[in-house]
Parts: C-alpha cells; sequence; structure tokens
C-alpha cells in the first residue's frame, strides 16, 4: 500500500516537471519585479542591483556612442517617469527607436552605483529590454 502510495506521488511529480513555461529568450528576460517608480527612489538599497519592470513617459532622451576597445559603441540614454513626476535614469546599450514622450516598459537592473569599464551607473535602470505598445524594442548595435 505504502509502496502504491509512494510510486502515485512520484508519477505525479514527473508529470508536473514535464510542465513548463513558454520558451523565453535569456538575453532579453531576467526574474524582474513589477515596481512603481516612486518605490525605487523612496528606497533605492532595497533595489540594488535588482531585477525591476517599470512603466513611464520618455523624457531627456539622449543617442550617442562611446569608444570601446578601438570601436564606437552606440547607447541610448533617458529619463522614464511617472504620474506625478518622479523619475528614474534608463542607460541601454544600442539605439532604439523610441521618442521624447512615448509611453515605454523597461525591464532592467537598478544600478544603486556601479562602475564597470568605462561606463558608470548611478540610481539608473541598466535595461535589457525596452517596449513600447505592446511591441519590443531591440537595440540598433
Amino acid at each position: 500500500m505504502i509502496n502504491k502510495v509512494f510510486l502515485s506521488i512520484s508519477l505525479l511529480s514527473l508529470a508536473f516537471l514535464g510542465c513548463t513555461k513558454e520558451w523565453q529568450n535569456p538575453n532579453t528576460t531576467i526574474p524582474a519585479k513589477q515596481v512603481d517608480i516612486a518605490a525605487i527612489l523612496e528606497n533605492p538599497i532595497a533595489f540594488d542591483s535588482a531585477g525591476v519592470i517599470v512603466e513611464g513617459k520618455v523624457w531627456d532622451l539622449v543617442f550617442d556612442k562611446f569608444e570601446r576597445e578601438d570601436k564606437e559603441t552606440p547607447f541610448t540614454e533617458f529619463k522614464l517617469a511617472d504620474q506625478d513626476g518622479n523619475f528614474v535614469k534608463v542607460f541601454v546599450l544600442g539605439h532604439i527607436p523610441i521618442a521624447e514622450g512615448d509611453i515605454v516598459e523597461v525591464m532592467g537592473i537598478y544600478r544603486r552605483e556601479l562602475g564597470k569599464e568605462r561606463i558608470y551607473f548611478a540610481n539608473e535602470i541598466e535595461a535589457i529590454r525596452v517596449e513600447k505598445e505592446k511591441q519590443q524594442l531591440k537595440a540598433n548595435n
């Protein structure tokens, strides 16, 4: 009797292991939580190096390039503001097709302070994905 119960539980467990979610590209997906911009600003230490998803309006948009290992690397920077005027800076490698005033969703890693190579992040989201109107925008490298 105990063996049958154990066997049943084992088979049921194996059946659930076969159930998986839809495949997601690891280059554009990270474990992240939907948060408000105001929550990040209220407690930046709690979100330091965490995956976040934030929504807002694009302003102070900059498309630029920096030299890295004898080649130019394009990047996009902007401020993402909520309805109350709270904002967080966003950095994306590559140029993405957005404009001032666009409403976007950003997924990335919030960096309270990080210096790596020639890039320095301070109170900024290092974005890996930016979506506008349910359409994913990829960087044009």
